[in-house]
């Protein structure tokens, strides 16, 4: 008779849910021909095991963190690419999906394309100390109104924003227009931090006027945040009239993903997004060509490792649908390790390992 250590949910290939998305976490930023097959073994596995949406958030999670601005037309990739898939998982029940080779390709795809993707390090939050919300603190950042942007002019409405946001907003302006990302990030920070502090202490936030989409609550449509986004449109239109950037679907489709979240992406990912619009708009118009480079750098390179990528998911597939799928679900989102260690059986552990290195040695192979 199993034990309940014995019953805990596994993937495909005989894996804890946790190590699986652990396990794809590491491989992806690693080099080398043995790495990739790791990473697209993990992959295969994590997707016929019914967790193709953490697979999205692991890819969009890992581009706003580590590729960011050193490609930022990944965004509009990812976001076409998952779009397909997601288009098929309408009409097709799962296991015909993940046997459709289309889809295996598109999957195997985006995991090459980000492995082979230039990476940059996502720039820290700038510390906003306890005192700067102190009452009175802001009278000795106003900037002269001789000195505020066109920009925030066309943005701050005195109907319906408070003062302090014309302070802010024309302080992130100056710092932008003057290349210095710590003190515009520091202002974005300070702004966030101040809105919730008002809708603490006096019910209400900095703003009234609705500038989040209609899909949202009230409340919600008057966060400070759309404020931002806001201005940084209005810069963006500024700076790219001179011909100083030529990023216009890469930046709109930041805005887009940060108005509509993909599933799985919370606070953490709307604040990276602020962060790489901050550093668009000043880090872009003084590149020698201000313009995202190509994201496929060896397109021969990428079509035939794409060839090979089937038979990860062939090996995958030979194995038995995992059971316990409610469950199993759970735990690819805890990305924690069960409760209780579990028991692996025999069987279970030559599984794993016969899964894993097939496919390996296969890619190696090729």
């Amino acid at each position: 008779m199993n034990t309940v250590e014995e019953e805990l949910p596994r993937t495909r290939c005989g894996y804890p849910p946790n190590e699986v998305i652990q396990s794809l976490e590491k491989t992806l930023p690693q080099t080398g021909v043995y790495a990739t097959g790791r990473c697209l073994h993990f992959t295969a596995d994590l997707v016929c095991s019914g967790g193709i949406q953490n697979l999205f958030r692991i890819l969009w999670e890992y581009s706003l963190i580590h590729i960011g601005l050193a490609s930022p037309r990944v965004f509009v990739y990812l976001k076409q690419r998952i779009k397909d898939i997601e288009g098929q998982q309408k009409v097709l029940p799962d296991e015909e999906l993940y046997r459709t080779e289309m889809i295996q390709l598109r999957i195997g795809e985006m995991i090459l394309v980000l492995r082979g993707a230039p990476t940059r390090t996502l720039v820290a939050w700038p510390k906003v100390g306890i005192e700067t919300h102190e009452q009175g603190w802001i009278r000795g950042a106003v900037v002269d109104q001789l000195t505020e942007s066109a920009a925030l002019r066309r943005v701050w409405n005195p109907h319906g924003d408070l003062s302090i946001l014309r302070t802010a907003g024309a302080n992130i302006s100056k710092a932008i227009n003057e290349g210095s990302t710590e003190r515009a990030l520091f202002w974005v920070k300070w702004l966030l931090e101040e809105d919730v502090i008002s809708r603490k202490v006096n019910k209400s936030g900095l703003t009234n006027i609705e500038r989040g989409p209609i899909t949202l609550n009230a409340r919600l449509r008057t966060d400070v945040s759309f404020f931002i986004l806001h201005l940084y449109s209005e810069m963006y239109k500024e700076i790219a009239a001179k011909g100083l950037i030529r990023m216009n679907e890469e930046f709109q489709m930041l805005i887009d993903i940060w108005k509509a979240p993909p599933k799985g992406l919370g606070g953490g990912a709307k604040k990276q997004i602020l962060i790489l619009l901050t550093q668009i708009l000043i880090e872009v118009p003084r590149w020698k060509v201000p313009a995202a480079e190509p994201l496929i750098k060896d397109p021969v390179y990428l079509s035939n490792a794409i060839k090979q990528v089937p038979k990860f998911f062939n090996e995958v597939l030979s194995y038995e649908v995992p059971q316990k799928s409610g469950e199993l679900a759970k735990a690819f989102k805890s990305r924690t390790a069960a409760p209780v260690k579990a028991k692996q059986k025999k069987d279970e552990v030559l599984n794993q390992n016969d899964a894993y290195e097939k496919a390996i040695m296969a890619y190696i192979n090729k």
